[in-house]
């Protein structure tokens, strides 16, 4: 069992009061004009309270969150201005992490792991103790979060059946409590489900606010009666301003109440403030400087009042330092779980590399050797064939990468935003475990066509260095998947792009054309392409007798100028450049997920 080493916890006072100040966030549109978002908002939100932001669409609601959450900076599309303060201190999104954590409105969660797998790799990277200890964190959080029947189902997905879509909301809640942050925001906990669903996720919420005096802030649509009486505050804005700010239940309707708008006995006042502020109605957009002049006037000072009188001092600096030993381990181990519960990947993984070995053994079966009788024509069928095998192992590894590095990406996002782990854990981990089934297929593929093809068979090494240049060739796919599915934020366009590119460099690889004979201002590209090196090598490999050769040499033939192992190496820098070079996309595009 492997143990958490070099952890450190720092914890101060739990309480944090969220202060704002002046917030004002503005975008450029695409013809160059501004568009204000927020206008100018401060308030706060309390520790052992639960505050809701409600809001119609368009109204900055979740916009607030992600800035309240650092997930928002200023660029050259957009400006922030304003103080946010934690305890009335300033922090940005590193800081962010050590007191607080945030949840996405889309539940991102690997679907072959089950939910008590979620919570134990959550713990193991965020909390310190035993494993012993480690498990009664989890326990009590599947007891907390009602989750206990469903603690072994996977969390499911497209190709898996898993738990509910409650369920799954609940998962996404306790990935972030169990490491026990002081604030905790959530963007619409309540979307899409049933109103006994979402009345059980606020109660929980609600729940841990006062059970461990914290900081609950969440954004909702619309909430239902019983949902809208648990509200410690509330927050309500419209094109971008506040025109409620203060206590909930009761207190919000007669705040409203008191200038004209009286919500009618048996209504829920929730359903009721929402027809009244969403702006698809002239009569709400008329009446909207009425709330704003009601709001500075009967709530803004008490507001500022508020802020002045919050907490101050330090907030808890949670630092938690797992080795980098500990983080690959963890993530290579959970790689090696979702390899081994993705059967369909890997059984047609498995029949592609038989299928197309015997495909290609049936269809080239016993090419003459030297010592027999052949023409130009049998030279020219071994020639192909060796390119071939180039093209579908490299292809073979590309696309399953391809699947799957973008579809696990916004699951990455989340986990070292959340700080989890680093970039650097994340790669080497995941590369590890991939790495496996791009060595084993190759090489069945290798055992099954060398000996049906009749390939060379002077001695066994001839063997042996043809599927160690088909696996470098895979690694090569690997990589490249890798850079593509690091380079384009988007999947679909990462699986519909990465290939086409790859496409024009078999044109360059000394089969279709000699390497000789291309035009000096395009010639250079051969030199990029992996297919040129690997056919290179496997010629090289082939066309070496011990004894008599083919006549032409098809290696002169072809004007391969580089020796077997001189184009290994190329092989293994271009694996190298696309590994280095997908780790820096992956670093540097990283965006944070809003």
């Amino acid at each position: 069992m492997i143990q958490t080493k070099n952890i450190d916890i720092i914890q101060e006072n739990r309480h944090v009061d969220i202060t704002f100040k002046n917030i004002i966030y503005s975008v450029t549109l695409k013809d160059g004009s501004k568009k204000d978002l927020l206008k100018g908002v401060s308030g706060i939100c309390k520790s052992g309270e639960v505050t809701a932001i409600l809001g119609s669409s368009g109204a900055g609601k979740t916009t607030l969150l992600n800035i309240l959450s650092k997930r928002i900076q200023s660029n050259k599309n957009q400006t922030l201005q304003g103080e946010v303060l934690a305890n009335n201190n300033p922090y940005d999104i590193n800081e962010f992490a050590q007191f607080a954590t945030y949840v996405m409105q889309d539940d991102i969660l690997l679907e072959s792991m089950t939910v008590k797998e979620c919570f134990e790799f959550a713990v193991n990277l965020k909390s310190k103790g035993t494993q012993e200890e480690k498990n009664v964190k989890i326990n009590q959080m599947l007891k907390k979060l009602r989750l206990e029947r469903c603690q072994n189902t996977f969390v499911g997905g497209l190709f898996i059946k898993g738990i509910s879509g409650g369920e799954r909301k609940r998962t996404s809640i306790g990935y972030e409590l169990i490491s026990n942050p002081s604030c905790i925001f959530l963007d619409e906990p309540t979307s899409g489900l049933d109103s006994f669903t979402a009345y059980s996720i606020i109660s929980l919420l609600k729940s841990y606010a006062i059970e461990n005096n914290n900081t609950v802030v969440f954004t909702i649509h619309q909430p239902s009666g019983d949902i809208w009486n648990m509200f410690d505050n509330v927050m309500m804005l419209v094109n971008g301003q506040f025109i409620y700010q203060g206590k909930g239940g009761m207190n919000v309707v007669n705040h409203f109440s008191s200038f004209g708008f009286s919500c009618p006995i048996h209504s829920n006042p929730a359903d009721y403030l929402m027809s009244i502020m969403h702006g698809e109605s002239e009569v709400n957009t008329n009446n909207y400087p009425k709330y704003f002049e009601q709001y500075d006037l009967q709530l803004k000072q008490k507001v500022s009042s508020e802020i002045e009188n919050s907490q101050k001092g330090d907030y808890p600096h949670r630092i938690i330092h797992t080795s980098l030993i500990y983080q690959i381990s963890q993530i290579a181990l959970r790689q090696i779980r979702i390899l081994k519960r993705n059967p369909i990947l890997l059984r047609a993984r498995l029949g592609q590399s038989i299928i197309i070995a015997l495909f290609i053994g049936l269809i080239y079966l016993d090419i003459p050797k030297p010592t027999e009788h052949y023409t130009i024509r049998d030279i020219n069928d071994k020639n192909g064939v060796l390119f071939f095998f180039t093209i579908s192992m490299f292809m073979m590894t590309l696309n399953p990468c391809m699947l799957t590095f973008p579809s696990q990406k916004q699951v990455f996002l989340r986990e070292e935003n959340s700080k989890l782990y680093s970039v650097f854990p994340y790669f080497v981990g995941r590369l590890v475990v991939d790495m496996i089934p791009v060595i084993i297929f190759p090489f069945i593929s290798s055992c099954i066509a060398y000996w049906m093809i009749g390939l060379n068979n002077d001695n066994p090494g001839k063997f042996f260095f043809f599927a160690f240049v088909v696996i470098i060739q895979s690694m090569v796919g690997l990589g490249i998947g890798y850079l593509g599915g690091s380079a384009f934020s988007d999947a679909k366009l990462a699986i519909a792009v990465t290939p086409l590119m790859i496409m024009p460099f078999m044109l360059f690889a000394g089969f279709y054309k000699n390497a000789k004979d291309y035009a000096s201002w395009i010639g250079w590209i051969q030199y990029l392409s992996p297919f040129k090196y690997a056919f290179n090598a496997l010629v090289h490999n082939e066309y070496t007798y011990d004894g008599p050769t083919y006549n032409p040499d098809p290696i002169r033939q072809l004007d391969l100028d580089l020796s077997k192992w001189e184009a290994v190496a190329c092989l293994a820098g271009i694996f190298g450049i696309a590994i280095i070079l997908s780790f820096m996309f992956l670093s540097l595009l990283k965006k944070k997920v809003q």
